[in-house]
């Protein structure tokens, strides 16, 4: 029986790259001082969050044992 990847979603490292992203645009956005700019880099620091937990979900299921049926 060959197991193949799924290659139509994202996987935890394109998550984790496009986390690493968010935050560090977030960061440079709210050291900047305008209402606009904290606005936008609290929104990135928030898109980031969410890349992450998405990303430790998919490496969470990656390492679930599955037994001979495909069920957890």
């Amino acid at each position: 029986m060959t197991i193949e990847k799924d290659i139509s979603k994202p996987g935890w490292k394109a998550h984790t790259v496009v986390a690493l992203i968010s935050v560090a645009a977030g960061i440079v956005f709210l050291t900047g001082g305008a209402t606009i700019s904290i606005i936008a880099g609290t929104s990135l620091l928030g898109l980031g969050i969410y890349h992450f937990v998405v990303a430790l979900r998919l490496r969470r299921d990656l390492n679930t044992p599955i037994d001979e049926k495909g069920q957890p």
